[in-house]
């Protein structure tokens, strides 16, 4: 005797009843990932149906191969974008404001980092090796000189205003360095517009 279709789930009525359904079936999926039927090859008439959602390493080496093959498409839209970058994200400032409010509110960059894996991570940059730091500051040559020459008339003007100061007794030095500092920190804010 074959093997009886799973019934149809039960309709979801309301936005809420969803939200709490779903709320429910997430506490689920990370507590008892087995029990979700979706999971596995279910039976189909006349054949064999393949999970809901293909397995993990099916879909990493789907993405991985697809990504691979569009370097040259994504090369060309980024040359070629539809609307002009710089002007798009200013205008979206206001969602960063508040996207970032509410990251801040909800603690997700110690959460984020809670979901870091080490091993993985060491092992990426070993695959890498030292070749793609390499080429990507090779790359940035001209902004490294464009910036360096902005830094460097104050980062002379810092030196100069340092010069002034007194070196003679500890607390003095002590001084110095601590201006040494703030007077970094206020070039940092000059450069951005502050």
């Amino acid at each position: 005797m074959a093997k009886q279709q799973p019934k149809p789930p039960a309709a979801v009525d309301s936005l809420s009843a969803f939200e709490a359904g779903l709320g429910a079936a997430l506490d689920q999926a990370v507590k008892d990932p087995e029990s979700l039927e979706g999971l596995h090859a279910r039976q189909g008439n006349p054949v064999t149906l393949g999970p809901r959602i293909p397995e993990a390493a099916d879909m990493a080496k789907d993405m991985v191969a697809k990504a691979a093959a569009a370097g040259e498409k994504w090369l060309a839209k980024v040359q070629h974008p539809k609307k002009d970058p710089i002007t798009a994200a200013k205008a979206a400032k206001g969602k960063w404001k508040n996207k970032m409010q509410e990251a801040i509110a909800n603690d997700s960059f110690a959460k984020g980092l809670d979901l870091i894996n080490e091993d993985e991570m060491y092992a990426t940059i070993a695959a890498g090796g030292a070749a793609p730091f390499t080429s990507g500051v090779n790359r940035r040559a001209a902004k490294v000189e464009r910036v360096m020459g902005e830094l460097r008339p104050m980062q002379i003007a810092l030196c100069e205003q340092l010069d002034k100061m007194p070196i003679d007794t500890a607390e003095q030095r002590e001084a110095k360095m601590i201006a040494a500092k703030r007077g970094m920190e206020a070039i940092g804010k000059k450069r951005r517009g502050g």
